[in-house]
């Protein structure tokens, strides 16, 4: 056996090592090791286990044969490192020591070879974590006592999607089109609050909007000013089908300019393509000389 494979890995390992074969472990069915002491196998065979290895039914070979090898004393892993201690970040059982003890050491310790159990830290201090090999272990017997105390996490255990789908524009689309989103955010529409604080989540836009579309038109000084339009068949700049997503007092949970109180946001129709999006008109309360 090794300790840097895990246990059924390892004991193919040695025998394909052996009989110059090419096992692998998902051909092979294994059974129930047995200790050969107090066998018939006792004083023939230089190995302290026997288990029978069956080829499952898609393998190239048939059969199964009957291997004897050694299977590891789990104290003598604490002897080859002088004793062994690991951090690990909030575990739960005994199985959460398992991959500091594989980062620290290389020891690879299968979760089928041995008993979970509960286990937490003392506080800061070096708590010992127990794991005992199932009677029935591949790899191991006896048990192992791990020192184990407070660490950080690792953080490639956490992160585990390394490749991101951005980072992206946080708007509708390319952005090729530009953005309702962005063309507005910088807008006063404090002139026209009458107007705007009027329009419930919910409503849509249609021909009766003039009020808000004359709005629009009259605060926007860039390409869009003479464009914005009413017209249900236009694909461009168009209000109409335009669905009210938010009315109110401004949230910092929206993309919204913080600079306002009042924030309107307008889903523009799908078939919009420019400028596509929601876009928030953001207004104050008028100027109040003896407001404090």
């Amino acid at each position: 056996m090794t300790i840097h494979f895990n246990s059924k890995q390892s004991l193919v390992n040695y025998i394909n090592a052996a009989n110059s074969s090419p096992l692998t472990v998902d051909e092979l069915d294994f059974g129930t090791p047995q200790p050969t002491a107090g066998t018939w196998r006792e004083g023939l065979v230089n190995a302290n286990t026997a288990i029978k290895i069956t080829a499952k039914e898609a393998s190239v070979f048939q059969g199964s044969r009957v291997i004897c090898y050694d299977r590891l004393n789990l104290p003598d892993l604490s002897t080859l490192a002088n004793g062994l201690s690991v951090k690990c970040y909030q575990p739960a059982t005994n199985f959460d020591v398992l991959p500091a003890l594989f980062r620290r050491y290389g020891i690879v310790l299968s979760k089928e070879d041995f008993i979970e159990e509960p286990f937490a830290h003392d506080g800061a201090n070096p708590t010992p974590c127990v794991f005992k090999a199932k009677p029935g272990a591949i790899g191991w017997t006896g048990q192992l006592t791990v020192m184990s105390q407070s660490g950080s996490a690792v953080l490639g255990q956490h992160l585990t999607q390394a490749a991101l789908p951005g980072l992206n524009y946080p708007v509708t689309g390319d952005g090729s089109q530009g953005s309702a989103l962005t063309y507005l955010y910088g807008y006063d529409f404090t002139a026209y609050k009458s107007t705007l604080e009027n329009y419930q989540v919910g409503t849509k836009l249609g021909a009766a909007d003039t009020a808000l579309l004359a709005a629009i038109k009259a605060i926007d000084t860039n390409a869009g000013k003479s464009l914005w339009n009413l017209d249900p068949a236009s694909t461009a700049w168009s209000l109409e089908g335009a669905e009210v997503v938010y009315s109110g007092i401004n949230s910092n949970v929206l993309p919204t300019n913080q600079s306002y109180k009042y924030a309107l946001g307008l889903l523009l129709k799908a078939t919009n393509i420019t400028p596509p999006g929601v876009c928030y008109l953001h207004y104050d309360d008028p100027f109040d000389p003896n407001e404090v």
